[in-house]
């Protein structure tokens, strides 16, 4: 990837970021009385950006973009570029006025990650096919061939879908009453796979989770390398389009629970380029569940684990999260190798919408967390509601996702409850405190230390 003054700027807003939401996997919270709202600004950003967008558009093209929310449209993505595969929704990018074209990356970038990741991976995959077409793919590999769309009514309540997609880009951020309910199924295949150069930047997305894959593989001992080595052979990703909701019931691989800590580090750094694709507070809480999972979750590779060579394939496969990458034979250029690549959520495709075999979700009377003081400098009390008696546990989570204070474990009474932390041991910076329901539910808020 370029390394540019605009890359440092959106790492400096990322860092931000961290400290402007709170997101909870499985509902939104809501205000405890007497205490600051848990707060929505990504979103609601989003909104404001789709808005703006939106106020660009024509009347025909509103009506082409923004659309009734369906499962059947949200599921029309690809890998194929568009002569191949017509059936994407929306407006294309090509179509825009360059008024119109700005204010719909606008929107992408502000629902998107910051750093390498994110929005700035997004750009290097839409130079990636700009690059094929003025390279032997010819006028069906292009930027402008990417479709936007918005499926529901954006807003603070409800269900709705930012969708955008093409040829080896597939972006589905669902959200529900306010917060990001799944930033998945979430599709990305680079070709050319090389640095190249389009409009005088030079670009290689795909190269960190490359990287990433091939220091877990790197780590292994030749032991663990057996017991992780897959049977037969991959020719490209198990779940991809047209693919949701078919994760398979039996896990294959080697199991994380019996990797070192620092191996454990290297595969949540592989997993975390992917979930680092979406908004930088609603990344923390996801990175938080996933790193909880860790011990459950399974690696199984095929090939020869530098992960270029047709054939490579590595998939991570937890209770939740679910990621594949796959080394493919060139298509336009085809003296060269290049990547297939999907992170999936076992429960939270498109949000959970589908979903046929989540775990049990709580009654409407979610948790209403909160914190208070926050920010606060060594105490807070967390504070939250709960329908019913139930089992919690209950911790604190750094900015990567890693447990740094287990807060209580137990049986804990219906109604209000309130509990105070000592946070003298913890460094100042950002943090989510979570609440995990004896059924696999989870929910998170942001807390800082000062």
């Amino acid at each position: 990837m370029k390394v540019s003054s605009t890359q440092i700027k959106f790492v400096l807003l990322g860092i931000a970021a961290w400290a402007i939401m709170a997101f909870t996997i499985e509902k939104t919270p809501q205000q405890v009385k007497g205490l600051p709202p848990v707060e929505l600004t990504t979103t609601q950003e989003v909104i404001d950006a789709v808005s703006a967008f939106k106020a660009t558009l024509s009347s025909t093209q509103i009506s082409s973009c923004f659309l009734s929310y369906s499962l059947t449209d949200a599921a029309k993505w690809s890998n194929f570029p568009i002569g191949i595969y017509r059936n994407r929704i929306g407006i294309t990018l090509g179509s825009l006025s360059t008024e119109q074209l700005a204010a719909a990356k606008k929107v992408l970038k502000v629902a998107s990650g910051t750093g390498v990741e994110g929005y700035n991976e997004l750009e290097g995959l839409l130079a990636a096919d700009s690059y094929l077409g003025s390279n032997g793919g010819g006028s069906e590999y292009s930027a402008g061939n990417y479709y936007i769309a918005l499926l529901g009514t954006p807003g603070l309540t409800g269900s709705w879908e930012l969708y955008f997609g093409g040829h080896h880009l597939a972006f589905a951020n669902t959200y529900k009453n306010g917060a990001l309910a799944g930033g998945t199924p979430s599709f990305r295949g680079a070709e050319p796979f090389a640095s190249f150069t389009q409009n005088g930047a030079t670009f290689q997305p795909l190269i960190e989770e490359k990287n990433a894959f091939a220091a877990i593989y790197s780590s292994l001992s030749s032991t663990q390398r057996t017991a992780a080595t897959a049977s037969g052979t991959f020719n490209d990703i198990v779940l991809g389009p047209q693919k949701d909701w078919q994760f398979p019931t039996a896990k294959i691989g080697l199991q994380c629970n019996s990797l070192s800590a620092e191996q454990k580090a290297l595969v949540l750094a592989g997993i975390k380029t992917y979930v680092a694709d979406i908004d930088s507070a609603n990344a923390a809480a996801i990175m938080a569940k996933y790193s909880n999972e860790i011990d459950q979750t399974y690696i199984a590779f095929k090939g020869t684990g530098d992960m270029v060579t047709q054939g490579d394939y590595i998939r991570i496969d937890g209770p939740s999260v679910w990621i594949e990458y796959s080394a493919q034979g060139g298509i336009v250029i085809r003296t060269a190798t290049h990547p297939h690549s999907v992170w999936r959520d076992r429960n939270y495709d498109y949000g959970g919408t589908g979903n046929t075999t989540s775990v049990k979700t709580v009654n409407a009377a979610v948790f209403k967390m909160a914190n208070f003081p926050n920010p606060t400098a060594d105490q807070t009390t967390l504070k939250f509601s709960l329908p019913e008696d139930m089992m919690l546990k209950i911790a604190i989570y750094d900015v990567n996702g890693r447990m740094v204070k287990a807060v209580a474990k137990g049986k804990m009474l219906k109604g209000n409850n309130a509990i105070a932390v000592d946070l003298s041991s913890l460094t100042p910076g950002i943090y989510t405190y979570t609440l995990e329901t004896e059924h696999g539910e989870r929910a998170s808020q942001r807390l800082v230390k000062q």
